[in-house]
């Protein structure tokens, strides 16, 4: 051996290399960085998590900026700037949430709405609301515009109410100024009470009536050692305060193991009575043939954390998960994935659990289960706890939606009053978009405009854009003519205007103008255009009428979306649910029956003329949340009672009114009851026979327009997707699945070469256990 020369392992490749390795494989054995642990709840056992770390949520809504400095040499007049904003915490530093970047314009209007969650740690380590503004650049780092921040400590001690902001913009360093000023709103909304009205026995109501009240079927709850905790583990969600805090944990999963995708061992001679396969639990927790499985967690078809992989074992703990605002619990739908860590090819699924709100926390707000993994290439059971809290805070209809959906033009005809010129008609929105030909216009019957024939013939004209971000994003409508290569004309309409699954009648204005580019990207509305800097030549010239809807949750077309592993996780994950039966195509805002009956007898308690009337007359004055915007009464029931949920003073009566609440309009849900049969039901399913309701109480690939996609056979790209997601057909053999990994892997890499190229803001990452 020689002991003096030339260390190989600080050769400059290969010194990275193995410097990488060995922190990657010492990062599995690295305990995380902080962890709390109540020791007394772990010596009896009790791992039931009972309320959320956030003690409320922080809501931000962003209008606009004015006056900012130029950053670039280009640019007109009011432009030179490729403005964005990021919320965070001053000293985490990590953006939380990023606006749109609106190009060359140093007066945009954003007119974007969040939540951030607030811990008690905030608030002890005083931190500050940080709001960035910067100047997205192609080539190099962004440029800083100028900042604001706010004190948490002094903003929860004014809750419940939203404080409208005009900032002075500062500079990195706190003695330094910047040209410009932010326009946005800030308020603090913490958790309310428990009412005791909604209080339930806590069991299982999907249960039989011969085991609901058996102690072993019951869902563990743990120790109650508070009033609070009781109340956690025996009230569900109030509908009162739909949106909440929705924090999800994986503990476990046991019995995991891949299926045998080479088929039964080949020739059966002298085997003829021996098991096809092999049966029954697996019975090794470690070793070569065991997954390497990691969860990924999904609200609302949102991929929003991954835990680490637990290498080669059939009984992995994870104990991690993560805490999200929901904006409606009554639509929410959690789905974790179970995955095996490949090398050189796409980490497979093993197993899905999908959980919709709704179903789940009929009796209470917490539930801790059990669940079978379904939709992959594994077996296997794993354990998920489920939590949601409310706050006090009542959003509008249309902002209680799905960020991610398909918006679909319903009408027979798009009609252009006003406009007169023959035009192609191109529709987009972020990362899609659709056109109808200058072929299909017509001039109407009156002479006094045009409009375009889309219904449907043959599959055609079937005009559906998949939309990632709603809340942030439009549908801009440009009509194209064939003497110009810009459009010749614009109108818009924001996806924030539209309620989810409602039909809508849209009449909005046709604009004009030179600056095509600052019109369709700012928020520019009927109402706000004669304020807005640099449109001074913009006219209206007619009216746009359709009829449309904005369908929340994803589909097939999402797919397009795919630009890397994490929206392809996402969409093969929906795919999986999809092929088993336990999403549909469709998202609707559900309230469980037991939670509604206990809501309107508490509305009607001590109102002697709803006591004594019919069900019909009752369902006259409530509406579906039992709330009552007649006028009758003249008050809204949540001011009725105090923050513990008792009556504080009658209808009718002067109160304080602190919190300013907007009526929503649910949605009619229609009977569910179904025909009685004198069998037995034994629940088979079958090719000739499929129940009306799913495991997440959808109807069963029941489509928007009433259609079902149970009893369709499946497209043959669909089989073949389906078959290659469970590592079936060409994708059993190891080569192929490299193949397609190194197809994918090249796409990918050119995609974020063009991300590179354009403009983007900081977009917060998936968040991924430490």
């Amino acid at each position: 051996m020689v002991k003096k020369g030339v260390n190989v392992l600080n050769l400059p490749l290969i010194s990275n290399f193995v410097n990488y390795a060995i922190a990657a494989a010492a990062s599995q054995y690295v305990a995380p960085k902080s962890l709390t642990l109540d020791m007394g709840k772990i010596l009896v056992g009790d791992d039931v998590q009972k309320e959320v770390d956030a003690i409320g949520v922080l809501w931000i809504r962003i209008h606009k900026a004015v006056g900012l400095s130029k950053q670039d040499i280009r640019g007109g007049k009011d432009g030179g700037s490729d403005p964005y904003i990021t919320l965070s915490w001053s000293k985490f530093s990590k953006p939380m949430y990023s606006t749109r970047v609106i190009t060359d314009d140093i007066n945009p209007i954003w007119e974007e709405t969040t939540a951030l969650l607030v811990t008690t740690e905030l608030i002890k380590a005083d931190e500050q609301l940080s709001v960035q503004l910067w100047d997205s650049d192609r080539s190099s780092a962004d440029d800083v515009v100028g900042k604001v921040e706010l004190s948490m400590q002094k903003l929860i001690q004014n809750p419940g109410e939203m404080f409208p902001q005009v900032s002075e913009l500062r500079g990195m360093d706190s003695d330094t100024s910047m040209p410009g000023k932010l326009h946005w709103e800030v308020g603090f909304y913490g958790k309310p009470h428990f009412r005791p009205a909604l209080r339930t026995d806590g069991k299982n109501n999907d249960l039989p009536a011969t085991l609901k009240d058996k102690p072993e079927f019951q869902d563990n709850k743990g120790s109650l050692d508070t009033e609070s905790e009781d109340a956690v583990a025996h009230t569900p969600p109030d509908p009162l305060w739909p949106s909440g805090i929705c924090s999800v944990i994986v503990h476990q999963i046991v019995s995991l193991s891949l299926e045998n995708i080479k088929g039964s061992n080949g020739k059966r001679k002298g085997r003829e009575y021996e098991p096809a396969l092999e049966e029954g639990e697996n019975s090794e927790e470690q070793g070569g043939e065991q997954p390497s499985s990691y969860c990924t967690i999904i609200m609302n078809d949102h991929l929003v954390y991954r835990t680490r992989s637990k290498f080669v074992t059939s009984q992995p703990i994870f104990n991690a998960g993560t805490e999200r605002f929901m904006r409606d619990w009554r639509a929410g739908i959690v789905t974790v994935t179970v995955r095996d860590q490949r090398m050189r090819e796409h980490d497979p699924i093993l197993g899905v659990v999908s959980l919709k709100l709704s179903d789940i926390l009929q009796t209470s707000s917490q539930v801790t289960r059990w669940y079978p993994l379904d939709g992959g290439i594994g077996f296997g059971r794993i354990r998920i706890s489920l939590l949601f809290r409310s706050v006090e805070t009542r959003l509008p209809p249309e902002m209680l939606g799905w960020d991610v959906g398909t918006f679909e033009l319903l009408s027979e005809r798009i009609v252009a009053l006003g406009y007169k010129t023959h035009a192609k008609l191109k529709m987009r929105t972020g990362g899609s978009s659709g056109k109808i030909p200058k072929t299909q216009a017509r001039a109407t019957d009156e002479g006094d405009g045009i409009y375009w024939d889309i219904e449907k013939k043959d599959g055609k004209n079937n005009v559906r854009l998949p939309v990632r971000y709603r809340y942030r994003s439009p549908v801009v409508f440009e009509f194209h003519t064939a003497s110009k290569r810009a459009a010749d004309a614009y109108a818009i309409i924001w996806l924030h205007h539209l309620i989810d699954n409602e039909e809508s009648n849209i009449n909005i204005p046709i604009w004009k103008t030179a600056h095509g580019s600052r019109l369709t990207q700012n928020y520019v509305t009927e109402q706000n255009y004669a304020t807005v800097t640099g449109l001074d030549d913009l006219q209206e010239v007619g009216r746009l009428q359709f009829r449309c809807r904005f369908k929340a949750g994803a589909d097939e077309d999402h797919a397009q979306f795919v630009d890397d592993n994490d929206s392809r996780e996402t969409q093969e994950t929906w795919d999986a649910c999809h092929a088993e039966g336990v999403r549909s195509r469709i998202v609707s805002s559900e309230i469980p029956e037991a939670v509604q009956d206990l809501h309107n007898k508490s509305l009607i308690d001590g109102r002697d003329v709803l006591q004594e009337a019919d069900p019909k007359e009752k369902n006259k004055w409530l509406s579906k949340d039992g709330t009552d915007w007649t006028g009758a009464f003249g008050d809204d029931p949540a001011e009725l009672v105090d923050g513990r949920g008792r009556k504080k003073t009658e209808p009718g009566a002067a109160i304080n009114k602190r919190l300013p609440s907007l009526p929503s309009s649910e949605d009619d849900y229609g009977d569910s009851s179904s025909d009685g049969d004198d069998d037995v039901d034994l629940g088979i399913k079958d090719a000739h026979y499929t129940p009306d309701s799913s495991a997440n109480g959808e109807a069963s690939g029941a489509n928007i327009d009433g259609t079902k996609d149970s009893g369709k056979e499946l497209s043959g790209g669909q089989n073949k997707k389906d078959l290659h997601r469970r590592q079936r057909g060409l994708m059993q053999w190891k080569p192929a699945r490299n193949a397609r990994f190194a197809l994918n892997e090249t796409k990918f890499a050119v995609k974020r070469l063009k991300k590179k190229i354009a403009h983007s803001g900081r977009e917060p990452d998936v968040e991924t256990e430490v």
